[in-house]
């Protein structure tokens, strides 16, 4: 009965994490702040573009203002280019700016997700040391009933010898 009841049990037992909802939760955060990261990278990018654009738009009215001087010079044109141009260095200046911060929030998000990892890494460990201590306790106990039904059939197989020799 107790090899039957042992067997059952250790047979039936299922391996559960016990932190398992935890870990979890730290995937989870984890995959939001690298998607946090990649948003900031977005951002970054998109200002670049806009910065980018405005430099070429630049270059055009430089482009433009090289060509009109060989003509007649129309100085409220050329005032007006100058205001223009003026508006988009400020432009640029703030874009600038934005980007600086924008710069600072990424290195945040980006120390954010590496704390978020660590986390996860160390709950993974906790788990795959959790999980060999497990399967080593399955292994001692299966050792146990393959020991004790050696041991019945050991006991029975020297009750027989003894029976025949003594019938």
């Amino acid at each position: 009965r107790s090899f039957s009841k042992l067997h059952y049990i250790t047979s039936h037992m299922k391996y559960e994490f016990r932190f398992e909802s935890i870990l979890d939760l730290r995937q989870r955060e984890r995959d939001e702040m690298g998607g946090l990261v990649g948003e900031a990278n977005l951002a970054i990018a998109k200002i670049d573009q806009q910065i980018q654009d405005i430099e070429q738009e630049r270059q055009s009215l430089r482009n433009e203002d090289a060509q009109s001087r060989l003509g007649d010079v129309a100085v409220d044109r050329l005032l007006a280019r100058g205001r223009f141009d003026l508006q988009l260095q400020a432009d640029i200046h703030g874009l600038v700016q934005t980007r600086a911060k924008l710069e600072e929030e990424l290195q945040r998000r980006q120390q954010k997700l590496r704390d978020a990892e660590t986390e996860v890494k160390k709950f993974q460990r906790m788990k795959e040391l959790d999980r060999n201590q497990y399967q080593q306790e399955m292994n001692r106990r299966e050792q146990m009933e393959i020991d004790e039904m050696n041991n019945r059939r050991f006991a029975i197989a020297s009750r027989k010898l003894r029976d025949t020799h003594l019938g």
